[in-house]
């Protein structure tokens, strides 16, 4: 009996063991599955990733060109505008200033008696007063002459302004989307270089994981990367689509042009 007892407990002892045994290993055998299935993460991913790093720069090269061409065809119709009349306006401008100029001194003069006269009577001093009313009197014609020029130059070059905005309208209307989607890319590209900082970071970990043999960190930085690279191929798009609308605003000016 009592040897019967003590192979019982013998076999009870050895079972527990086993079962100890099999309980220490669990995490390591875990920690080696996770290791497995990160690393066929990260193979998993290397080729979306290369992919996509190679979509951002053929993405990056498409919008510098056809921002290149944006800015080229923009700057061409607004030397277009400033041109458009120059010679005219510069004409009836320069004309404009030279017969007031010309006219100044005599209507200043006419000005002045104007003044002096009034003082003159405010004073009671009628007898200068009316020697200054004889000699402004007497420029009067020649005033009214002058201001005549002076308003035909001036209202000549109003009228050519006026005719060369009405003109231009249609050109400036057509171009007035363009500020609103500059802005969008602005505020876009800044959002790319969010983005492609906290890429860099996660690109930075991931090597530094690839060295240090961690499989389990280097998957999770990779997927990091590639989820801004994800982000960053969504702005670029929209970047693009705004080029592209804007090429379609910078054609419908041009075809406006005189």
């Amino acid at each position: 009996m009592i040897i019967h007892k003590f192979s019982c407990f013998k076999r009870f002892v050895q079972f527990i063991l086993v079962v100890a045994l099999l309980i220490s290993n669990l995490p390591m055998a875990a920690a080696g599955t996770d290791w497995d299935s990160a690393l066929n993460d990260i193979n998993g991913l290397h080729g979306n990733y290369t992919s996509l790093q190679a979509a951002l720069k053929s993405d990056s090269s498409k919008i510098q060109m056809l921002r290149k061409q944006n800015n080229e065809t923009l700057k061409s119709i607004h030397t277009v505008i400033e041109s458009t009349d120059q010679a005219l306006l510069s004409r009836l401008s320069s004309e404009a200033t030279t017969v007031q100029k010309k006219h100044a001194p005599l209507l200043e003069q006419y000005s002045t008696l104007s003044k002096q006269s009034a003082a003159a009577k405010k004073a009671k001093d009628f007898k200068t007063a009316t020697l200054l009313d004889l000699r402004r009197n007497k420029l009067k014609a020649a005033v009214t002459i002058a201001r005549t020029e002076i308003k035909a130059k001036t209202d000549a070059l109003a009228t050519a302004r006026k005719q060369t905005a009405t003109k231009l309208k249609p050109i400036k209307d057509a171009l007035a989307p363009i500020t609103a989607l500059k802005k969008q890319i602005t505020a876009e590209s800044k959002n790319i270089t969010a983005a492609q900082k906290v890429r860099s970071e996660a690109d930075k970990h991931y090597k530094s994981a690839v060295k240090q043999g961690d499989a389990i960190i280097a998957a999770t930085e990779l997927r990091a990367s590639y989820d801004q690279m994800i982000r960053v191929h969504a702005m670029q798009q929209n970047i693009y689509s705004w080029e592209q609308k804007i090429a379609l605003a910078l054609r419908a000016a041009e075809s406006k042009l005189p």
